[in-house]
Formats: C-alpha cells, sequence, structure tokens
C-alpha cells in the first residue's frame, strides 16, 4: 500500500501503548500516516484515539514478557500485513515499597530486579529480534527503545534497579544500531525525564512539584513531547540519525 506522496504505509508497533508515552507515540504515527498496533496488558481502547485516525488503529492485548505470545503476535501481523516496519519498545515498570518509593541500594531484592530486567531489557530484546528479520527484508525499519533520564544520569526518585535496565537499553541499542544500520534499520533511544504518566503520579504530588523545581523549564514534562521525538526517530526523514539518544526532560540533563 502506498500513500499519495509515494512512500510506503509502514506498520508500526508500540507496546505500552494504554495510556502515557506509549498512546501519545501511536496517535503521533497515525497522525504520520503510519497503521498503528496498539499493545498492553490489556488491549488499549481505541476510543482513546482521535475519531479521525482511528480506522488505522488496531488494538491487541500483549504480555511483552511471554514469549510464545509475542512470537504469535509478530506471526500474525506478518500474515496480515506483511510485517512490522516499525517497532517502539515503551512497555516498561519500576516497582514501589509499600511507602510507593523504589528501594535504595540496601534494599532491593535480587527477584525485584530480575523482575525490571524481563520487563525493561530482555522483553524489548526479544520484540528486536522478533522483526528485525522482516525489516532485513525490506532493507528498512525503525526501532526506537524508550530508555530514561535515570539510565542517563542522576535520578531522584529511580532506585538501582530501574536505573540499571534503562542503562541497559542504551547499550543494547548501541548494539542493534551499529550491526544493522547497514540494512536500512536505524535504532535510537529516547530518554525521558520526570512526565505526566501514571509512573510519575505514583510518587505523589510534592514529589513532582520539588522535581519540577529543579528543572530549567520549571514544569513537568508532557506523554505527547516525547511522542514527538519518537514520531521523529520513526521518520523517513531519520535514515542517517542511528545509535542517538534524544533527552527530553527540559534541559534537566544537558549532554
Amino acid at each position: 500500500m502506498m500513500r499519495e506522496n509515494n512512500t510506503p504505509v509502514r506498520l508500526a508497533l508500540v507496546t505500552g501503548a494504554a495510556q502515557g508515552i506509549g498512546l501519545a507515540t501511536a496517535i503521533e504515527l497515525l497522525r504520520d500516516g503510519r497503521k498503528v498496533v496498539l499493545t498492553d496488558l490489556r488491549a488499549p481502547d481505541l476510543q482513546a484515539i482521535p475519531d479521525e485516525l482511528r480506522a488505522n488503529a488496531l488494538a491487541h492485548a500483549l504480555d511483552v514478557c511471554d514469549a510464545a505470545g509475542c512470537g504469535a503476535l509478530i506471526a500474525e501481523l506478518k500474515a496480515a500485513h506483511g510485517g512490522v516496519d516499525i517497532l517502539v519498545n515503551n512497555a516498561g515498570v519500576s516497582l514501589k515499597n509499600a511507602a510507593g518509593q523504589s528501594n535504595g541500594i540496601l534494599d532491593v531484592s535480587a527477584a525485584e530486579v530480575q523482575t525490571m530486567i524481563d520487563v525493561n531489557v530482555l522483553a524489548m530484546l526479544r520484540l528486536c529480534q522478533l522483526t528485525l528479520p522482516h525489516m532485513q527484508s525490506r532493507r528498512w525499519g525503525r526501532i526506537v527503545n524508550v530508555s530514561s533520564l535515570a539510565g542517563r544520569g542522576k535520578s531522584i526518585v529511580a532506585g538501582p534497579a530501574y536505573m540499571l535496565t534503562k542503562s541497559a537499553v542504551l547499550g543494547l541499542s548501541r548494539s542493534i544500531a551499529s550491526e544493522m544500520g547497514e540494512f536500512g534499520i536505524t535504532t535510537n533511544c529516547v530518554a525521558p525525564g520526570r512526565i505526566l504518566t501514571q509512573m510519575a503520579l505514583q510518587a505523589g504530588e510534592e514529589v513532582n512539584r520539588r522535581y519540577a523545581a529543579q528543572i530549567p523549564v520549571k514544569r513537568i514534562g508532557e506523554p505527547q513531547e516525547v511522542g514527538a521525538a519518537i514520531s521523529y526517530l520513526c521518520s523517513e526523514a531519520a535514515g542517517f540519525t542511528n545509535g542517538a539518544v534524544i533527552d527530553v526532560n527540559g534541559g534537566f540533563l544537558m549532554a
């Protein structure tokens, strides 16, 4: 299928797309003329998509830690649509203790660390491995992995397990970018700072107020601001942006 400007309609898969950054990203990609598959533990509600964009949106339930489920979905999309051209690995988790805070280095358990590795890193690796063969065959592909300010520098609220996994996302992405660039496949990261999502709201209003005071723009970010950065990295024009990290943090980290 081709659009009026003779560029093909690309199929995008966005994980963790029921709300927040994932949903905002899906909407941006739909506005770009992509066909978008939104996934989450429960199939996202497509009523959250603007009416004029909904025809190109599909919703699927997906546990990114379920290897068989991931394989089945990719196979289904290949049979129905030819394959996934754009992969946005947004699904992630930051576990909190009973006080609603991240466990520090003396309290975090191996089980907690493993859970975050499974969701934040290994699931991402699995979906890349499942989608890359199609991208190689087309000699075109876009992968965007969502890291975090917590993986780029100091973090006010994230604990060691989350920081560890979001740092690992950066290394994984550079590895894929190095190996797959020759096939027309780019792999990049966005590293959001404090964004108004359910994950950020877990910390409470006072924590977010203090956080905002330390950001040069003096506010918390909006999901659509991250979605816009991801949209660029998924674009036809981003073919020479590979192995990069776009920091969306209001200037909290300047690198």
